[in-house]
């Protein structure tokens, strides 16, 4: 059986990310104010809805800086201009500090309260800003958002998901469930702030691994939960608890390039066993791609294949392909990329749809920021493998 890395074409994700991704989102999202934008039918046609989250503004901001890096086109930086200005001027909360969570076009709050996983995209949205542009506002903006992502700690060395617009109280009081999914976007946006900063604070870039691989009793052999009670337990499964297989996949990609950019060599160990998991659990070996959500003993309770999921596969197994020698993942990549090619990419419209049955292109959650991190790791290997030859 071929092992080879000639199965997959690492250039075709160049073409994909500047030819078909990227102007589509810069044409349809972007406006005067410096919003983007994000809801979009699946004819890239914007539905009505003229409010944008942290969540969007800071992916997209994403986005288009990437977007720069690789084209240097103008079109691009005036984009990630506009969008760090409205980042910093409209949903910056200067009386109490910290950013609202969502604002419409105009720059009116809509949505006040402090969230952590907002604030993350806020922070990697003008990290990527600042390193592409080295713009004075972004850099001032990503440092702003850094000091406050402390006060979202709680008392067990976790993160809070969300709190009230002056910082006092849980919005989810009625039941506290915490999830690592801020924990995981905070970790990714402070490695992001790393990349482009060689001096950038530390914060508490290594405290996060520490809560959840170093403090916990669940072995990962066994996959990172998704939630967990207010003390920092695994929630149980008649209460929600799952294992989201595309976040094994995800973390497992940001612990090894974290072991890169000089933290301990025991990320590479976690990550090879998230890798592991979400091989073993999740991938589908007959059509390829990954399954959505598997339950605390490993069995698969949700079979969909949503396009974010099949990204963090593609992005982590490309890249343990290459960095770490895995020739065994080259086979399983290749049929990934072939069912998300023929099940999630629109042939008439372009970009990516939701899953096989919701063709929609955008919303405040997905703006493709999921597809360009691939790409962009795609276009970063390809020049290793070309160093190599």
């Amino acid at each position: 059986m071929p092992t080879d890395r000639a199965l997959v074409d690492l250039s075709w994700f160049r073409t994909h990310l500047l030819d078909e991704i990227l102007p589509r989102w810069r044409k349809a999202a972007c406006t005067a104010s410096g919003l983007f934008l994000p809801h979009l039918d699946r004819a890239w046609r914007r539905t009505g809805d003229v409010t944008g989250t942290l969540v969007s503004q800071g992916r997209l901001l994403h986005n288009f800086s990437v977007g720069y890096r690789l084209t240097g086109e103008t079109s691009y930086r005036d984009a990630v201009r506009a969008g760090v200005d409205f980042l910093d001027d409209e949903f910056r909360e200067r009386e109490v500090g910290g950013w609202n969570y969502r604002c419409d076009w105009n720059g009116k709050p809509i949505e006040t309260f402090k969230d952590a996983y907002g604030h993350a995209f806020a922070l990697f949205g003008f990290a990527h800003a600042s390193w592409s542009t080295h713009e004075p506002q972004a850099t001032y903006g990503m440092l702003g958002v850094a000091t406050t992502l402390p006060r979202f700690r709680d008392e067990h060395g976790g993160i809070v998901p969300r709190l009230s617009r002056d910082w006092q109280t849980r919005t989810d009081a009625e039941r506290p469930v915490n999830s690592q999914n801020p924990m995981m976007h905070m970790f990714e946006a402070l490695l992001a702030m790393r990349c482009g900063m060689e001096d950038a604070p530390e914060q508490f870039t290594a405290t996060i691994p520490h809560r959840l691989f170093v403090c916990s009793d669940r072995p990962l052999t066994q996959g990172l939960p998704e939630f967990y009670t207010e003390d920092w337990r695994p929630l149980p499964v008649e209460q929600g608890g799952r294992v989201d297989i595309g976040h094994q996949f995800e973390w497992a990609y940001l612990l090894s390039r974290a072991a890169d950019l000089g933290y301990p060599e025991a990320y590479v160990g976690w990550a090879n066993e998230l890798l592991e998991y979400g091989m073993r659990v999740g991938y589908d070996p007959v059509e390829g791609g990954i399954f959505a959500n598997a339950d605390l003993n490993g069995e698969v309770i949700d079979r969909s294949k949503g396009w974010w999921q099949q990204c963090e596969a593609a992005r982590t197994m490309m890249h343990f392909a290459v960095e770490h020698g895995r020739d065994d993942l080259w086979e399983p990549l290749a049929k990934t990329i072939a069912y998300f090619q023929a099940n999630l990419i629109d042939p008439e419209f372009g970009g990516w749809y939701y899953s096989p049955t919701n063709r929609n292109k955008g919303s405040e959650w997905k703006v493709d920021y999921h597809v360009v991190g691939m790409c962009e790791e795609a276009i970063r290997l390809t020049e290793i493998v070309g160093d190599e030859a």
